[in-house]
Parts: C-alpha cells; structure tokens; sequence
C-alpha cells in the first residue's frame, strides 16, 4: 500500500515529492527503532533522529505538495490525447466531430488497467483514427470541480468514467472495465 501510494504521490507532485517522503518515512522508521533501544541511548538517539526528522521535514515537505507543472498532452506528437475541458468538448463536437473522453485518475488502479490494455491497443487506435475521433483525458486525479460537474451530470460520482460524444447524438458511457469489443461496437455505430 505505501509502495502504491508513492507512486500516486509521484503522478502527483513528481519525482522530488515521491522522494521527499520516502526520506521522511526513512526517518520516521530510524526514530521508531531508537524508541526501541533500552535506557539513555534511546533518548539520545531518539531526540537526535527527531530534530533530524522535523529539519527534513521543513525543508523537503513543500516538495512532497507541491505539484507537476502540467504538460499538453497534445505537445508530444506520439500522444494522441489532449487534455480535456467542457469548451474543447463543445468545439469539436460543433466542428461535426465525434469525441472520446476518458474520465481518469493517477489513483484509479482500474483506470491505469483500462489505459495500459484496451486503450493502448493499436487495433482501438486504428479505430479512432478510422472515425476522426477526437481523444481528451479528464484528469481528476486532484479532484478538478470541471471534471466533478461534468460527472455528475453524467450520473456518476466517481472515475473511471468513458463517453463516446457523436455530433446531434446524446453521450454513451461506456462500462468501468473497458473491453475492445465494447469500444468497437460504440465506434460503429458513429
């Protein structure tokens, strides 16, 4: 668990602030252990490891909230996806184009699942590419109040979250376990 959440931690904050409280969790398990040594070398030992702990703290700690400057998805010409806002949304669908939106998270293990499976697939990307379909990612790994209004107007309180948008059609949400069959049958039916 604390492994995973590191990992959360350095989606979020990046690799200063995933690093950043593993030198504070090393600090904190060196102060458990000298609260476990036996008569005045446990309080030295102690008090040293927690006056060393709070310094590190107080410097290494704006590290572990401060986060990521956010990169355009668009900016990589490898990465199809951009990022996602309601305006985007409006825009392509008003150009007659068909919109893919992915409603993730860096926290959302099923989210990661369905990124690194069924919508990392050359065959679902052919796909896409085949309809025009325009993909965006709506990261609420933060819990952006954009991305939470637009979920609960789609009736749902939580990620992951897949809408097929096609022009003068209403949305279709797609099941939390995404499966290639599924994608293709909505793409279809564009």
């Amino acid at each position: 668990t604390v492994a995973w959440l590191v990992w959360v931690l350095g989606q979020q904050s990046g690799i200063d602030g995933a690093g950043a409280l593993l030198a504070l969790l090393v600090c904190l398990a060196a102060l458990v252990w000298a609260l476990s040594l036996r008569g005045r070398a446990r309080l030295v030992i102690a008090s040293v490891f927690l006056v060393f702990t709070l310094v590190l703290a107080g410097g290494l700690g704006p590290n572990i909230v401060q986060g990521t400057p956010a990169v355009a998805a668009a900016s990589n010409a490898q990465d199809r996806w951009q990022p996602w806002s309601s305006q985007r949304v409006a825009e392509l669908k008003a150009e007659g184009r068909p919109v893919f939106v992915d409603f993730t998270a860096a926290w959302c293990v099923t989210c990661q699942y369905n990124k690194k499976t069924t919508l990392a697939d050359a065959e679902v990307l052919a796909q896409f590419k085949a309809k025009n379909v325009a993909l965006l990612r709506a990261d609420w790994t933060r819990r952006d109040q954009a991305i939470t209004a637009a979920l609960t107007a789609l009736g749902r309180s939580g990620v992951p979250v897949y809408v097929l948008h096609a022009p003068g059609k209403p949305p279709v949400v797609l099941s939390e376990i995404l499966r290639k069959d599924e994608l293709g049958a909505a793409l279809s039916g564009l």
